[in-house]
């Protein structure tokens, strides 16, 4: 085929069309002006460069890739990929477990991994505004802001490396339901108390036991080690202590407690981490306290 036949075929013009001179009248007189042969051949090749551009984009979905750092502007977590300051829009949905999450709601990012067949957020949430230690939560969650949090020391800056503190009540803002959302972003939840076996039970060694219905007891070793940061289970479980139902803070760096959606009464179950163990406490404790919060994806 002739390179004018290609042009012909690609820019959907006629034969004609092609070979003769572009007429144009000016509204109002007779007047007409030629553009003769090599201004047509001109603008015909400019055609077609526009016609192969167009194609290219159709067919190759665009990614966007730029140095930003102000996640205030990132309204949702879709098709966005955030790493070292640097965002990647893409045009398809690709997100997948492992990687990370905006939180459309405050515009903090997670970090996330897959362990077995679950979803799980490797940090700890933090969402809402600091309260101290020794006031009540509420069970509302009508924004971010109105959720209350605890720090550890009233402090501000343990919040951002540890994540934030929640009496059972609050981060179920107010439901009693096991496996809602909760405090979680959207299209994540509280994990139940089953969820978190499956997770435990996944990570213990082989022909070690993992009782599901423990209850103060540890076992499933080796889950201990792999769940706390540096294990190889990449969970990252921080050791960021907790809040007593006085409203002190105990343990930082020693022991770390994660609720549970699941409640038997006036308490609920937990799993607890401490810095030398190499397996997983389960236990039933009052929801006054203010343990860390860890999310599963649906």
């Amino acid at each position: 085929m002739s390179i004018k036949k290609i042009i012909i075929k690609i820019i959907g013009i006629t034969a004609e069309d092609f070979e003769n001179t572009i007429n144009v009248k000016r509204h109002n007189n007779a007047t007409t002006f030629k553009i003769f042969k090599p201004l047509s051949v001109v603008l015909v090749f400019i055609m077609l460069i526009a016609s192969i551009v167009s194609i290219v984009l159709a067919n190759s979905p665009a990614t966007i890739t730029d140095n930003f750092t102000d996640t205030s502007k990132i309204a949702s977590s879709a098709n966005i990929t955030v790493s070292g300051g640097v965002v990647s829009l893409s045009a398809t949905g690709t997100w997948t477990c492992g990687d990370n999450i905006v939180d459309s709601r405050d515009s903090k990012i997670y970090t996330t991994v897959l362990i077995g067949t679950q979803c799980w957020m490797a940090q700890n949430m933090n969402i809402g505004t600091k309260t101290a230690g020794v006031n009540t939560q509420g069970t509302d969650c009508p924004s971010a802001v109105a959720i209350e949090k605890y720090c550890y020391s009233d402090d501000e800056a343990n919040c951002t490396t540890y994540g934030g503190f929640y009496q059972w009540n609050q981060m179920m803002c107010g439901s009693t339901t096991e496996a809602v959302q909760g405090i979680c972003p959207t299209g994540w939840h509280i994990p139940t108390d089953a969820e978190q076996y499956t997770l435990e039970n996944y990570l213990k060694d082989p022909g070690q036991t993992c009782n599901a219905s423990r209850s103060g007891a540890y076992d499933c070793a080796t889950a201990g080690t792999k769940l706390k940061s540096g294990g190889t289970s990449n969970f990252n479980g921080l050791l960021a202590g907790f809040r007593y139902t006085d409203g002190s803070f105990y343990y930082l760096s020693s022991y770390t407690n994660l609720w549970s959606s699941t409640q038997s009464g006036t308490s609920a179950w937990s799993r607890y981490l401490d810095s030398g163990g190499t397996t997983v406490s389960r236990r039933l404790l009052a929801k006054a306290y203010g343990f860390s919060v860890r999310c599963l994806k649906n």
